[in-house]
């Protein structure tokens, strides 16, 4: 009877372990790849303000090898996601996606 109060006893201890890491390494991943937090973007037009810089459409084929990350900038007034692109960590390029497309956005030097 001892025993199995026991064995009880160390299955939850451990469920409960497997569940706080479980929620410490989602929340990681989470932290990592959504900077949303600190970011802030409008739609105007056809032009995104990001962070008060603005951001204009270009034709995809204008910038060449490029791949879309997982990072999530942060989402405009309007629901359109920008992501980080891998090559342009500094989001002189990025990408942007309504539920049915996406396009690319370069910063304007010009403001």
């Amino acid at each position: 009877m001892m025993e199995n109060r026991s064995r009880r006893g160390i299955l939850i201890i451990v469920s409960v372990a497997i569940a706080v890491l479980l929620i410490i390494i989602s929340g990681r991943y989470l932290f990592l790849h959504n900077k949303s937090y600190k970011n802030q973007a409008i739609e105007r037009g056809d032009a995104i303000y990001l962070n008060e810089i603005k951001y204009s459409p270009i034709p995809s084929s204008d910038l060449n090898e490029y791949t879309i990350s997982n990072v999530l900038i942060c989402k405009t007034d309007t629901g359109i996601k920008l992501y980080e692109i891998n090559e342009y960590p500094d989001y002189k390029y990025i990408a942007g996606y309504h539920a049915w497309g996406g396009e690319i956005y370069k910063k304007d030097e010009t403001d």
